[in-house]
């Protein structure tokens, strides 16, 4: 029933790609207040399953023929390139072009997860030797929010004058990491607040995942853009959740909070200061905006929206974008098809030619040199 071949994997880039167009409309709509964080965070998931999950449903799936640039790239991609012959050995080699691209983009997508990792590992020995704070002002703040929040779980607080902003590490043993300034209770109740719905929320699994997401995905000229939008939406999340009754001069209060903490921020990274790899500076404008903004969520809009994410992630698996090679098939540039490796699927009035069990041609018609081929009539 279902079949993973090089035309399903195109069409999961397709589906993850308009899915990620579709985030950037639902950004504008959670800054204007219209819609909720949540329902953004949906993409998330669904773009990741329709990536790892590249599946085609056999005998469920509606073509759709391209008949220009896709045909082409095809033969680009199926050329064969640096042939090598071992007549000792009685091998033929051959690279074709789709299988030397694949392996570019996957030698540099490992070595970008790897530069993540190491990152996340140097700043875990970095921060691992520096000892809890002993501040009673900080320490009386955090076991404030917590108990006013209901938080349950334990946070380690350090501060040094390495770390050149606030901000909050950790998977299982979470830590808030705080430079080395005299705040006052103020901000700190409006740093600590935000720092510990990161962890309430899970948002450091969600950046990690995001960012080997964007490592691995690095050649799609939209995971950019997402990648970034993402964590603008993790930071907005955290501030709603962190100003949540808060009066409009509280709120202006906060803002100056933020601006000072990022001027300081752009300060020291000229320094060898200790920062977290995932930092978005691009989305303190968009924060400022969602802060200020009068929001009136649309329980109908916030329920179209997930409704259609889910309804475009699920037709995606029923639409296949296939090459139609509109010359006589004699003249098309073809492996040998033989009863052993090829078949034909007729569907309607249309004819696929399976080459070793994945479509090669979409044709109108049989020419003779596929009549010995079997017929499979999909009904």
């Amino acid at each position: 029933m279902f079949d993973i071949n090089v035309y399903s994997v195109i069409n999961s880039i397709i589906g993850a790609c308009i899915l990620m167009i579709l985030c950037f409309l639902l950004e504008k709509l959670v800054i204007r207040g219209t819609i909720t964080s949540t329902v953004y965070f949906l993409t998330f998931p669904l773009i990741l399953l329709r990536l790892l999950l590249p599946v085609e449903i056999v005998d469920k799936t509606t073509l759709i023929q391209i008949n220009k640039i896709l045909p082409s790239v095809i033969r680009l991609f199926r050329a064969e390139i640096f042939p090598m012959s071992l007549p000792v050995a009685g091998l033929n080699i051959s690279i074709n072009t789709i299988t030397l691209v694949a392996s570019c983009l996957s030698l540099v997508s490992m070595i970008k997860c790897l530069k993540i990792i190491s990152a996340y590992y140097n700043l875990y020995i970095r921060l691992k030797y520096i000892s809890s704070t002993q501040d009673e002002k900080i320490l009386r703040m955090l076991i404030y929010i917590k108990e006013k929040n209901n938080f349950k779980f334990n946070v380690k607080i350090i501060q040094n004058r390495l770390i050149d902003s606030p901000f909050e590490f950790g998977f299982f043993k979470q830590t808030i990491c705080l430079p080395s300034a005299n705040y006052s209770e103020e901000e700190l109740y409006f740093i600590l607040s935000h720092e510990l719905y990161h962890f309430k929320n899970r948002s450091n699994w969600l950046k990690l995942f995001n960012n080997i997401l964007a490592a691995v995905f690095w050649w799609n000229p939209l995971i950019s853009f997402y990648h970034t939008s993402l964590l603008s939406m993790i930071e907005i999340n955290c501030d709603e959740l962190a100003t949540a009754g808060f009066n409009d001069h509280l709120k202006a209060r906060y803002l100056a909070c933020l601006l000072s903490e990022s001027h300081q921020q752009q300060r020291n990274r000229e320094s060898q200061t200790i920062h977290f790899l995932s930092s978005d500076k691009s989305s303190l404008s968009k924060r400022f905006r969602f802060i200020t903004e009068k929001h009136k969520k649309s329980k109908i809009l916030c329920c179209l929206s997930a409704f259609i994410m889910v309804k475009i992630f699920f037709a995606s698996y029923f639409f296949m974008v296939l090459p139609y090679f509109d010359v006589p098939a004699t003249e098309v540039k073809r492996p040998e098809f033989t009863k052993e490796n090829s078949y034909i699927l007729r569907k309607g009035d249309r004819y696929i030619i399976y080459f070793e069990d994945e479509p090669y041609i979409f044709l109108d018609s049989i020419s003779e040199s596929f009549w010995d081929l079997p017929i499979v009539i999909e009904d």
